[in-house]
């Protein structure tokens, strides 16, 4: 029994999704330094409200996201064509949307608004939360694998 839980752990481990999360993470992280980067500009410099800022912060992120992911992290799991390449982009964002805007947005207001943390701190909180949820959907739905054999012409 400790043998097999061992073998189906580390055959987990060794898996491709796991490679997978790690690129998606990558990924994210260049995201996070597009969304910090923009939220400070557009509130520090701009003098925008955070929260205003917060939204046009995020969707630069996420096109950022997008388009890495859609080359690196799941290279080849889509219907190739631009049309498939648009739904890929409109799914990633309702995903990203979810995650993004109602996950991130709603931490960086209560943890800014209720406990008084600095909003640059609220919102790397609010990116976490949204993280896993975010790679799971997309892996399911976003970037579902592409089989050619199910077509039907």
């Amino acid at each position: 029994m400790k043998i097999d839980l061992f073998e189906k752990t580390k055959k987990l481990i060794s898996s491709a999704e796991i490679v997978r999360f790690i690129k998606f993470g990558i990924v994210g992280g260049s995201g996070t330094f597009v969304n910090m980067g923009f939220l400070w500009l557009f509130t520090e410099v701009v003098g925008w409200y955070y929260l205003v800022s917060a939204v046009f912060a995020i969707a630069l992120a996420m096109i950022n996201n997008f388009i890495w992911n859609d080359i690196w992290t799941w290279r080849g799991r889509g219907k190739p064509g631009k049309q498939a390449f648009f739904i890929r982009m409109i799914k990633f964002c309702l995903v990203a949307s979810l995650a993004g805007y109602v996950g991130n947005l709603g931490v960086l207001w209560i943890l800014t608004h209720f406990f008084h943390l600095h909003y640059m701190i609220s919102n790397m909180f609010g990116i976490a939360v949204g993280t896993i949820i975010n790679y799971f959907l997309n892996n399911i739905w976003t970037f579902k694998p592409y089989e050619e054999s199910s077509v039907v012409n």
